[in-house]
Formats: structure tokens, sequence, C-alpha cells
């Protein structure tokens, strides 16, 4: 494998063409197209080795092989997901998940997630972490004290988190340590750019890996996201298939349960048989959620007049369908660039519900408390028309959520049901705004892999179809995100030289003066370092916006800043400003 010579563009980066024009499309074509762009995600993309994939079988038996392993260790072991970002959100899920088969098998807890800038990253985005080699190396350390036998997980869905980079290769150099990686982009478009603060890129660790002989890279190619380097959303959803299948195989595979506790969807002794009966499941709950097409784009619909009219969208739920609201709400700040509270979740049971007790950090602000009595105490009394609730039930209890979306409707505000049921769950769901019912049995009992997965892309589409009516996408492009990493500080870079078709150093110069606000940058703000861009950032409204209409040559900083005032929507700025 040649991982020395990089093709550009980034696959994780890439516009989708299937989605080009998802900007100018209605809710239901919104839908449509989030669909095709999800067939990728195991179906495959051009010619590069899929979920669908023997090889990747391969390696996920390998990564199962790992986690059997560690669960029949007799001493002092411990598996460690560590992600920034989302991948860092579904670190802490999967481990949450996890770590309850084993308290409920009367084992000992061995599951621990890393997210780069700590547990309130959970809820409020802090991307520019993932940028620190040192705070990688810190937390890992930290976490493998007193540890005889370790499995390290790193999740890097492009291939470009420092922080994942350092600690991958620190358990290189430590005998009782395996790692895996989990991305999407091949090897050799790994980010080869210098890491501050550190003598390495992301690319040489991945080289280092390839020819390690405790490292296993997982990377199969799930196709560029519906919108342009959201990985948030398809590299999401593979991130969570690929662990619930490692870790729940590993689970079955060691026998740790009685084998009566669960029905088994495959022959035990065939394992990489079992893995592909076992993906294609996931591919049929992808068909069973999308052939509710209509109805999620309804949703679409009532969560874009929300966001259009300056309201919000309001998730409610309990145990993982509650933390999922979570993850999708605080995605959406760094993604799209709107405000903590456009979209919030609220979870029963807050903090402790999702990392046990003695974890609340509500203390720490607003933005930290999410239990549902927050809802009802902070946001009921604020509810206007237009405003979305919509609570997110399993199928064993739906009930809970009617009383607080009886406190929502006389506020004049939208109040929504979404149930997901599993085969045999056929109690009457009439007054659900969406109620899919899925086919195939868990994996493990109480594990909710499949309907989690399948309530993930209806969230997912909602919140992303939400967003693009509120005007934040161009063509498929995010572009009011905040520059809050280096990462996103090059896709900046990028996506104004690509829209306005100009060269690098004329995207760079608009891009300065954007985050500047100055109509000519001095040599200290044109020649200074990433990070200094990015902190100067960080209270800065509509850089990208500005920076594109900047580099059309027609506007000025002064310009810019008021056409924007009055037409939040760049590219109809942009077409009226190019046509005259």
């Amino acid at each position: 494998m040649n991982i020395n010579r990089s093709p550009s563009p980034i696959i994780t980066e890439m516009p989708n063409e299937l989605t080009r024009d998802i900007d100018l499309a209605s809710p239901a074509g919104i839908v449509d197209r989030l669909s095709q762009s999800d067939e990728q995600i195991i179906n495959g993309y051009a010619h590069y080795p899929s979920l669908s994939d023997p090889k990747i079988h391969s390696l996920i038996d390998k990564c199962i092989e790992r986690v059997f392993d560690l669960l029949r260790f007799k001493g002092n072991a411990k598996i460690i997901i560590a992600g920034a970002g989302t991948s860092g959100r579904l670190a802490a899920f999967i481990c949450r998940q996890s770590n309850k088969i084993l308290v409920r098998a009367g084992n000992r807890l061995i599951f621990q997630h890393l997210i780069a800038g700590g547990n309130t990253a959970l809820i409020k985005a802090k991307e520019g972490a993932e940028d620190d080699p040192l705070l990688g190396v810190r937390d890992l350390q930290q976490s493998l004290r007193g540890v005889a036998e370790a499995l390290y997980i790193g999740i890097s869905c492009g291939l470009s988190a420092p922080y994942i980079a350092r600690q991958l290769d620190y358990c290189m150099d430590l005998n009782h340590v395996k790692t895996i990686l989990i991305g999407f982009n091949p090897a050799n478009q790994a980010r080869n750019t210098k890491i501050e603060n550190w003598n390495l890129t992301f690319r040489q660790v991945v080289k280092r890996m390839s020819a390690h002989p405790r490292s296993i890279i997982l990377n199969p190619i799930v196709g560029p996201e519906p919108i342009a380097g959201s990985t948030r959303m398809k590299a999401g959803s593979a991130t969570k298939l690929l662990l619930d299948v490692i870790l729940s195989l590993g689970i079955i595979r060691s026998k740790i349960l009685p084998t009566e506790s669960y029905r088994l969807p495959y022959d035990i002794e065939n394992p990489l048989d079992n893995i592909r009966r076992v993906i294609d499941q996931y591919e049929q709950t992808r068909l069973m959620t999308y052939h509710h097409q209509d109805s999620i784009a309804h949703l679409v619909k009532l969560g874009g007049n929300a966001l259009r009219s300056k309201r919000h969208i309001y998730y409610l739920g309990k145990r993982s369908f509650g933390i999922l609201g979570l993850i999708d709400a605080s995605e959406c700040p760094p993604t799209f660039g709107s405000e903590f509270g456009d979209v919030q979740g609220f979870l029963e049971g807050g903090w402790n519900s999702f990392l046990g007790e003695n974890k609340d950090d509500g203390y720490l602000g607003p933005e930290h408390r999410f239990k549902l009595d927050d809802f009802c105490r902070h946001i009921v009394p604020r509810l206007a028309p237009d405003d979305l609730v919509i609570g997110l039930c399993d199928g064993n209890q739906t009930e809970w959520v009617d009383p607080y979306l009886g406190l929502v409707i006389p506020k004049g505000a939208a109040a929504v049901k979404i149930v997901i049921r599993r085969s045999g769950e056929n109690i009457d769901q009439s007054n659900a705004s969406l109620d899919i019912q899925l086919e195939q049995d868990e994996l493990i009992p109480n594990y909710l892999a499949f309907s989690e997965l399948a309530l993930k892309l209806i969230i997912n589409a909602l919140s992303t179809g939400a967003n693009i009516l509120a005007g934040k996408v161009y063509e498929n492009r995010m572009i009011d995100l905040k520059i809050s990493n280096s990462k996103l500080y090059s896709r900046s870079l990028l996506l104004v030289q690509d829209l306005m078709k100009v060269n690098e150093a004329t995207a760079r110069e608009s891009l300065v003066r954007s985050i500047y606000g100055v109509d000519k940058p001095n040599e200290d703000q044109l020649n200074a370092t990433i990070s200094t861009h990015i902190s100067k950032s960080q209270n800065s409204q509509k850089i990208i916006p500005q920076a594109l209409l900047l580099a059309t040559g027609k506007f000025n900083m002064e310009q810019a800043t008021e056409a924007l005032i009055k037409n939040p929507i760049v590219r109809s700025v942009i077409n009226d400003y190019i046509k005259h």
C-alpha cells in the first residue's frame, strides 16, 4: 500500500455529487438526497473498499478478537475509545452502552472514553482541543495508569486529528497496549501537515501503524458527506456501526452473557459470515428508516420553519435515545455556526444518566443543565409559536413524553413524537408523528443498536435539513461554520478558493480580511500562525460568508457586513451582486 502519494481532493472533505443542489431542494428533496448519500455507508463509494468488502470484514474480525482478549483477561484491563468532536461523543455513548452490558453480566467495567476537551465537550463543542497533541498524551497517560493490558481505539474520521495521532503514536511504544485506528479516508489521504507542538504528521503515524505488529487500521470508505466535511453524518453513522459490531460481537464471543439471554442471528462458528449478516441488518435498518421519507420531510419542514423564524428545536429523551438527541444538538454550532440554543437536547437524569453518578457538570452554566426538569423550568415558559419540541421514544416506553408535550401545545409550539419500535412491539402509537417498526432483533437485549442508528439518521436529517432551509449551506457546503481548529481553518480556506474560483493567495487574503475585520491586512496578520487565526475568530460572526463576498472583488468589509445583515442567504447575495 502506497501511503506517500496524496491524491486530491480528500474524500471526507469532498462535495458529494448526489447532493450538489441540496440547498435549492424542498424538504422532501433534501431527505431524498440524504437517503441517496447514506446508501454509500454500506454499499460503498467508487472503487474503494466498503463495509461490504470481505477484506474489511477480516479487519473487523481482528478487532473483535482484540476485544475478546481484553474481556477474558484476568488482570487489570481497559478498553479506551477516544475521539474529538462527534467521534468523542460517540466514544462516550458506546462506552456507556457497553459498560451497562458488563454490569448486567456481573463483570468489572473496562470501557472508558476520552474526548478532546474533556466531558464538557460532550455538550458544548471544544473542537480546538483536537489540535493539541500534548493534551492527547496527558489524557491517555492518566487513563493507562495502573493498567496491565489495554486496547486503545482511536477514531479520526478524516485521519486528521492531532489529539488522536499523538495517542496512537504513544501507544505503539507500549508493549501492553494494542491499537486500532478507525477512519474513513484511504491511508494516503491522512493529513500530512505539520502539527503544532509535535514533530510528526498524522500520515507519518499511519505509516508507522501500517508496519506495527500490534496495530490495526480500519478504514472502510463511505464516500463524501452529504454536506461536505460534516463527518457527524455518514462517518458518524459508520463509526457507531463499527463500534457496535466490534464490541457486541466481542462480548458475545467472550460468553460473559449466557447464550439463552439473546437470540444469535448468525452461526457462531463462522465469524466472517456473522459480521456480513450483522452489517446486512444495518443496511435493512437504513432502508426501513428511509421508507418513511415523507414523515421525515415533514419534520425537516417544521425544523426549517423554526430556525428561519429565529426559534428553536428541542429534543426530549430517555436513556440512549435522549443521549443521541444531546449529541445531535451539540454538533450544530460547530457545523453550521448556529447558536447553542438553536437546537438543544434534554435527557431524563441529565449528566448522571449520561455518564453515571457524581458526574454532574451543571454548575458550569446553563448549557450544561439538560435534565427534563430543566426543560420544564427554563424552556417551557419561553416557548412560542414556531418552536419545535420532539419526544424521542423507543417502543418499550412512549407514554412518559406525553405530559411534557402537553406543556408545549398550549404555547402554540409544534409537538412531535418519534417512536422506533422493534420486532414484536405492537403497542398502539397512533399519536406518534413518526412511527417506525424495525423487523430485526437486536444483537444483545437492551442494547438498541439498530434502533439507535434509525433514530440517528432521522435527527441528523432533521437538524441538517432545518439548517439548509435556514440558509446555512451553499450548494452542499457549510458556509457559516465556526473556525475552531486547524482542520476547519483549512476547510474554510479551500471553501473560499473552490466556491469563488480564486487562487489560494486571494482566498487566504479574503479569509484573513474577514477574520480581522480589515480591508488591508498587515504583514503580522497575513503571516500569523493558524492557532492565532483561530483565536481571533472565536468571537466573530459570518467569517466565511464575508470572505466569500470579499473574494468576488465586489465588496469591502463594510459592504459585505451590511449585505449579509439584509440577506443572510449568501448564495442569493452573491448571485444578485455578480449579476449587476
